[in-house]
């Protein structure tokens, strides 16, 4: 009788072998993490405003950079009364943007909850609640470069600018319904005498 001698052979493994399976770990996940975020950045960055773009802030930020370029001549830099004034629209327009989100969060958390709207527009929603947040913290800093008394005295005007601009417009739409509705309420009067 012939027995096989079982021969166990040891594998022997380099002392490189887990040393290259961590390092090709670690880079595996360092590409799809970098990868990841870039691609939530894109998404961020794609997300529309619930508001629309902000011509104050563009119009403000160009009076501020040419305010301060030193290579303009004097005269064809704006005045300092011109570049407060655009900040001033800028903090109006940023105002009335956050009582907007504030007057609407119950409505939009509700609805969430509801499952009435979808993930993309609640994101989209708390984003631009934060945007706002950080757009009136960079209003302070800004109003601080002008003076460091000017924000206690500045948001007090814009606020009351905010509710003036909004009485307006509710006022002109009065305006208007009520036109329509002489328009309206003449054409039956007109129908019924016609009778």
């Amino acid at each position: 009788m012939a027995e096989e001698e079982k021969v166990e052979q040891i594998v022997r493994i380099s002392l490189y072998t887990p040393l290259i399976y961590v390092a090709v770990m670690v880079t595996a996940f360092v590409i799809f993490s970098v990868q990841y975020k870039r691609h939530r950045f894109q998404k961020l960055i794609q997300t529309e405003s619930l508001f629309g773009h902000n011509y104050t802030t563009d119009l403000y930020l160009t009076l501020k950079d040419k305010y301060y370029d030193k290579s303009l001549a004097k005269d064809e830099r704006p005045p300092e009364k011109a570049v407060k004034a655009a900040l001033l629209r800028r903090a109006v327009e940023a105002i009335r943007r956050s009582l907007k989100l504030k007057e609407n969060e119950t409505v939009f958390n509700k609805l969430y909850q509801d499952g009435l709207i979808g993930d993309d527009i609640f994101k989209q929603y708390e984003l631009q609640n934060k945007i706002q947040q950080v757009e009136l913290n960079e209003i302070v800093a800004e109003c601080q470069q002008f003076s460091k008394e000017w924000p206690e005295k500045f948001f007090p005007v814009a606020q009351e600018i905010c509710f003036n601009e909004a009485l307006r417009r509710r006022l002109n739409s009065m305006d208007a319904r009520g036109e329509k509705l002489v328009e309206m309420w003449s054409y039956y009067v007109d129908q019924t005498e016609a009778k």
